[in-house]
């Protein structure tokens, strides 16, 4: 044995550590054993948006002093869309109590590098997670390539009595490969028929589907799956139970989740089939029947494309089927400094300094290329930013902000994006003997890198010199603010006994109690020269 220091492993210890988890989830048995399991644990039993819903919440729920969720999945990968996280929570909560909603197709709506791709990895990694857990568990007819649920080998006719009995509820049909091995190699005994846990992965192709749409002439079988031509003699039956390989990403997502990429970019042969999956759960093959596939379907666009799809006059039926959240570009200034932090330290940009304030400036700057003027008379770009920031802005309130964002529905699904903000922090960096990425240098990138933008019109130049002179303007009352703190030795700690002060003469003031010689009870005066500043007015 190899020893090694406290806290760490040693190599016998890493190769027997990855022998345990991996017979974690070696799992067989017949149906029978199956079934005996599931009436002791119903909840071993989830349809796809239940099972997606219960990954996400499983990896915890705060909630805040507003009352608003925080969901601990997206909290260090997606910043400043809480709306838009909650949105999509809510349509698996729907879906998951089996409503209309779970045959909507989800649609992420959002420009380029708005955290689309991010929000559904993030769920993709928590359902694969999900399924190496004990609630999560799955099961499936052991072979079965879609990973198909035991409970179907039960017949129509007997479902009824599970469902009063046990409340268990059965739903879909047995596909044609294992319809066929159960006439053919069990005999019609569904006790003895194989059944084995499956772990989600899509690296392996279990659970979880994905599908980039770039291709208008691309063969369905990538989706549909794909038929052995040396297998075709024989009844339709037997054919569709032989050469059905069940090899396309509707069939590996079956029980999970598929992603399409760029989903408008599909012909509109496979748009009609997704219809189809998304309406009747079913997978339509030409000339031999469908298959049974239950999954959630969640598709990312661009504006431009989807619009193009909505004046389809054929398009209809699907736009019926798809409930669309947008996935602006994050509008507050201190949770875009939060995207570049995390990537500016993942990537520590070759060891080149990051100054203090730069990413400030580069998330001023960006933030206000995505806001509409104020329609509020005597506010400025810039109040409106600082407000959206929770920052105290003249006498609006939280409340303010949340009505100017309703009256701009689109702010966020244009302006700059942050994977420019970065490409332009990294061209700095990149400069050779540069060690050290400045505010100002940063500014003067992103200015020659949008000069450069031909598709800019005059309005756009405009609009954009205006944006550079807010954000000096903003950088200047920053670095003034940083300077008198830094002057200021003792800042922090008058603050905070400043604060505790206030604190204390709050809860004196809600409980009635008059100052007095032991300095028990309110200051009046010191109460509102704090909150004078503020405009917190009595």
């Amino acid at each position: 044995m190899i020893t090694m220091p406290d806290n760490t492993m040693s190599i016998e210890e890493i190769l027997a550590a990855s022998e345990r988890e991996a017979s974690l989830y070696d799992w067989r048995g017949t149906f029978a054993d199956y079934l005996a399991m599931v009436v002791e644990n119903p909840s071993l039993v989830k349809f796809s948006h239940a099972r997606v819903r219960d990954a996400i919440l499983s990896q915890k729920v705060d909630t805040l002093p507003t009352g608003e969720p925080v969901y601990r999945l997206f909290e260090q990968d997606i910043f400043g869309l809480d709306d838009v996280l909650k949105q999509i929570v809510e349509y698996f909560e729907a879906a998951a109590k089996g409503a209309e909603t779970r045959k909507r197709i989800l649609l992420l709506l959002g420009p380029p590098a708005s955290g689309k791709s991010t929000i559904v990895a993030l769920i993709k990694k928590a359902l694969e997670d999900y399924t190496r857990t004990d609630e999560g568990a799955v099961y499936a007819i052991a072979g079965c390539p879609m990973q198909e649920e035991p409970l179907h080998l039960i017949p129509h006719s007997l479902r009824p009595v599970l469902k009063e009995q046990y409340g268990i509820e059965i739903e879909g049909e047995l596909n044609p490969r294992n319809r066929y091995l159960l006439r053919t190699k069990y005999k019609g005994n569904i006790a003895e028929v194989p059944v084995e846990r499956v772990v989600f992965s899509e690296h392996e192709a279990v659970g979880i589907g994905y599908y980039v749409a770039t291709n208008p002439n691309a063969d369905s079988s990538l989706l549909v799956g794909s038929i052995d031509t040396d297998r075709l003699d024989g009844d339709r039956t037997e054919v569709a139970g032989r050469a059905f390989r069940m090899d396309g990403e509707f069939n590996v997502a079956n029980r999970g989740m598929i992603e399409m990429v760029e989903i408008f970019k599909a012909d509109k042969h496979l748009l009609t089939t997704l219809l189809g999956l998304a309406q009747e759960q079913v997978i339509k093959m030409e000339k031999f029947g469908s298959i049974y596939s239950e999954q959630a379907i969640i598709g990312h666009s661009n504006e431009g494309d989807f619009n193009t799809f909505a004046l389809d006059e054929h398009s209809e039926a699907l736009k019926d089927r798809i409930i669309a959240i947008r996935v602006p570009y994050n509008l507050r200034v201190s949770e875009e400094v939060k995207i570049y932090g995390k990537i500016t330290t993942r990537s520590e940009e070759a060891n080149v300094s990051i100054a203090p304030l730069t990413l400030q400036v580069a998330s001023t700057f960006a933030v206000l290329s995505r806001l509409d003027q104020p329609a509020s008379q005597g506010m400025t770009l810039l109040d409106k930013m600082r407000l959206y920031d929770g920052r105290m802005v003249g006498s609006y309130t939280r409340q303010d902000a949340i009505e100017m964002r309703r009256h701009h529905a689109d702010e966020g699904m244009t302006g700059i994006s942050p994977r420019y903000v970065m490409n332009r922090i990294a061209a700095v960096a990149s400069i050779p003997d540069v060690k050290c990425v400045t505010p100002l240098a940063v500014l003067d990138s992103l200015w020659q890198g949008m000069s450069e933008n031909v598709s800019l019109d005059q309005e756009g130049k405009a609009a954009f010199i205006s944006q550079v002179s807010d954000t000096v303007s903003e950088y200047n009352e920053l670095a003034v603010t940083d300077v008198q703190r830094a002057f200021d030795e003792s800042f922090d700690e008058t603050a905070a006994i400043l604060l505790a002060g206030y604190l204390k003469s709050i809860r004196a003031y809600c409980s009635g109690k008059e100052p007095d010689d032991d300095d028990v009870g309110f200051d009046e005066r010191d109460m509102q020269e704090i909150e004078r500043p503020i405009n917190v007015r009595a």
